[in-house]
């Protein structure tokens, strides 16, 4: 689907129930749930590159018709509601931003159910009291399990990960700073895109949505 058609089905939805893209009208017919989305953006605002200021992105995904949508701090989340399909609006907000800003930039999303349920599989619960030291990465598809078994051969020290569906959580002890287990590290471990945040910034995307 083109990224026209995208931005015109969030459109339409904002007033109507279905869309008939063929005449290019919409059409009230059934009722379709709009749901909240969380978006992540991969490597923005990183030492002076893919810069992106979050106003002028809330700008355009509004633009777009996209409705209640919201950033929070600079590192490229934003909670937005669609009756869009989790994959339509990952690839609408892509091209958006490649068309608009002339940026490729890598774009996941999860809806808020989704998101809650990822908080409760955090496999280090209870045992790890610092939620700045405890991240949570979100990976572009499921790694091989050979992969996976690799990098789980490898001797980490104190620092621990492991991996759920496709999500990755770990844990610093030492923080990021002195760590190589960042997105660069298990991407290229992984064969992977994946971008992440610590559970501070989880918690309070959560909470944004309730």
């Amino acid at each position: 689907m083109m990224i026209s058609d995208l931005i015109f089905l969030a459109k339409c939805y904002h007033h109507f129930k279905e869309v008939n893209t063929r005449n290019g009208i919409c059409e009230m017919h059934n009722h379709n749930k709009v749901a909240k989305h969380i978006v992540f953006l991969r490597g923005i605002n990183v030492s002076g590159k893919n810069s992106i200021k979050m106003q002028d992105l809330r700008s355009l995904l509004t633009e777009a018709g996209f409705e209640e949508v919201m950033s929070y701090i600079q590192s490229g989340n934003i909670i937005l509601s669609s009756p869009l399909s989790k994959q339509e609006v990952k690839s609408a907000i892509h091209q958006l931003i490649q068309e608009k800003l002339g940026l490729d930039i890598e774009v996941f999303a999860v809806t808020g159910e989704e998101l809650n349920q990822v908080l409760l599989n955090n496999p280090f619960q209870g045992g790890h009291e610092q939620p700045n030291k405890l991240f949570i990465t979100f990976l572009s598809n499921q790694p091989s399990t050979d992969l996976v078994n690799k990098l789980q051969e490898k001797d980490h020290g104190q620092e621990e990960f492991q991996l759920i569906n496709n999500m990755l959580y770990f844990y610093l002890p030492e923080g990021m700073a002195k760590s190589k287990m960042n997105n660069s590290y298990f991407e290229k471990a992984l064969k992977v895109k994946a971008t992440g945040r610590n559970l501070n910034t989880v918690q309070k995307l959560i909470s944004l949505i309730q």
